[in-house]
């Protein structure tokens, strides 16, 4: 991987098919910018949304996911003016009309100058703000002292704000773009530097992001998935999706908002909570440490590296005992069977229903304030009852997809290598297509972060052909994804229109329907274009 981001032209960002409509969407970019502040900008930064075709919501207990960066992105047209004043002053405009426009000031060695605004249609340049505050521990002291001067942006994005596409890591990495370019520091700081701020960046807007997004944001490549490992550490793989011309992905945006900083006490953050709660009453079941890998202790993942680690002079009479451990094993791995194994053991130790707050102050054999202060003291969560099984489930089991999904890529790949009838992207997508309907569900039953609109259109999705549908991103609204035949798409989207748009919104026009649906392929990652 390069160490910086790029310096893209459009043609080296956009497929053919898209190229035409992005270079007059950034003619207009740069004219209204231009119309604004009265000259041009000098540069545009560039950071794409994301897809997630599998490993929902394990990000941040440290497992394996498979995203892929998506052609809809975020801009920002930029310029900047040095001053000898000791301040570096920010103006925010936005191209959607809705977010006010922004202007305030900061000193980059002083943390307590940058205030967040919570309230209000000036809401949204917190994520610029917060950028500004996770790069001051990350620049060179030099480089914070001789901050000073304006920096003029105009935003604007055609990912779907709260649609599970990550416009807000998109957002954030895209932010950390302008400020290293704008200070002649986008050299000094690596793209997983650049990825980490973003994502740390993101959790001070209140929520606890996993780091997903933003590296998918950072490291898109075009026509390539990405196999990202976050330990020991940050690791992309980019692997090419071996499906030929024959089968696309189709995207759905319920149009149902999925805000998951508005929600995150009872959803997202929640979920957070129980999947740590799980991993405290197994850590006691086990009578084990979580401390492997240390930037994941204390997480259902930890607890399982703990346990492993600690227990390989048993492992041979566990693989022994138990088919399923031991199919998993010969599959997939040492890894897979060490998963399989977890989820035998949630099924025998932690109960299946939803638990009191007492109930579960017993399973981890804490109380009280000494309860609050090591599992609620970083996020505020609305809850009667816990259901930590179903979340440990969905946690082991998504994992274990991500690693069939993942060898089905590579076998595909090798069998491509042979060519015909070795190879067959029929075969590969209809397997493909079963992992994402086993973690819809999964998303749906144990996660419980789907929605009636997101199974809706996944269950429209199956009953026409889709051979593999499930939510993407957060859940609870937002998007979900297809793998289908090129030649139903057309089929599909006008299925979508009739059983979903039109019932549940009535008229929309042409452009409405467009933004809701579209197929996409893999995409470049975060650049910046000078002007």
């Amino acid at each position: 991987m390069t160490d910086s981001i790029p310096t893209r032209a459009l043609d080296e960002i956009y497929s053919p098919h898209t190229l035409p409509g992005e270079q007059a969407r950034w003619r207009s970019v740069v004219e209204h910018f231009t119309h604004i502040f009265h000259h041009q900008p000098q540069f545009v930064a560039r950071a794409p949304g994301r897809l997630n075709l599998i490993g929902e919501h394990i990000d941040y207990v440290g497992y394996n996911v498979m995203p892929m960066a998506i052609e809809k992105d975020i801009l920002m047209a930029t310029s900047f003016e040095p001053a000898s004043t000791p301040r570096l002053r920010c103006e925010l405009h936005n191209a959607i009309t809705h977010f006010a426009h922004s202007t305030f000031e900061c000193d980059m060695t002083d943390p307590h100058s940058i205030e967040l605004v919570h309230f209000g249609s000036k809401r949204w340049a917190n994520y610029f703000k917060v950028v500004l505050l996770g790069l001051q521990s990350v620049l060179p002291p030099e480089v914070r002292q001789n901050a000073h001067g304006t920096i003029k942006v105009l935003v604007d994005g055609t990912v779907p704000p709260e649609s599970s596409l990550s416009s807000s890591a998109a957002m954030t990495t895209c932010s950390s773009i302008v400020i290293l370019t704008a200070l002649k520091a986008l050299h000094v700081v690596p793209r997983k530097v650049i990825a980490d701020v973003a994502c740390h960046s993101e959790r001070l807007v209140g929520v606890h992001s996993g780091g997903m997004d933003q590296a998918v944001s950072v490291f898109g490549q075009r026509d390539k998935a990405l196999f990202v490992s976050f330990a020991p550490t940050l690791h992309v793989s980019p692997i090419e999706l071996p499906l030929g011309h024959q089968y696309v992905f189709l995207v759905t945006n319920t149009m149902i908002k999925s805000d998951k900083k508005a929600t995150a006490p009872e959803r997202y953050n929640l979920r957070v909570v129980e999947t740590r709660l799980a991993a405290a009453v197994l850590k006691r079941v086990l009578q084990t440490k979580s401390d492997i890998p240390i930037q994941f202790r204390d997480t259902l993942r930890s607890v399982s590296d703990t346990f492993w680690a600690g227990h390989t002079g048993e492992w041979d009479k566990i693989v022994h005992e138990f088919d399923d451990v031991r199919h998993a094993c010969n599959d997939l791995g040492l890894d897979a069977g060490h998963l399989q194994a977890m989820l035998n053991i949630v099924e025998h130790h932690i109960p299946r229903r939803g638990l009191s707050r007492q109930e579960v102050e017993d399973l981890v054999g804490l109380h009280g304030d000494e309860f609050d202060h090591h599992f609620l003291k970083d996020f505020h969560v609305h809850a009667s009852e816990f259901f930590l099984h179903a979340r440990a489930f969905h946690v082991y089991s998504e994992a274990l997809r991500v690693l069939q999904f993942h060898a089905v890529l590579q076998r595909a790949h090798a069998d491509h290598a042979h060519g015909p009838p070795h190879f067959d992207p029929h075969r590969v997508a209809r397997r493909l297509g079963a992992i994402m309907n086993a973690s819809h569900e999964s998303l749906c039953s144990d996660y419980d972060c789907s929605s009636p609109e997101l199974n809706l259109v996944v269950h429209i999705a199956r009953q026409h052909g889709s051979l593999g549908s499930r939510l993407t991103g957060a859940g609870w609204g937002g998007c979900a994804i297809h793998l289908v035949h090129r030649d139903q798409v057309s089929t599909l989207m006008d299925l979508f229109k009739e059983l979903y748009y039109s019932i549940k919104f009535g008229y929309m026009t042409e452009h409405m329907l467009n933004d809701a649906m579209f197929v996409t392929c893999p995409g470049e990652g975060a650049c910046v274009s000078f002007l």
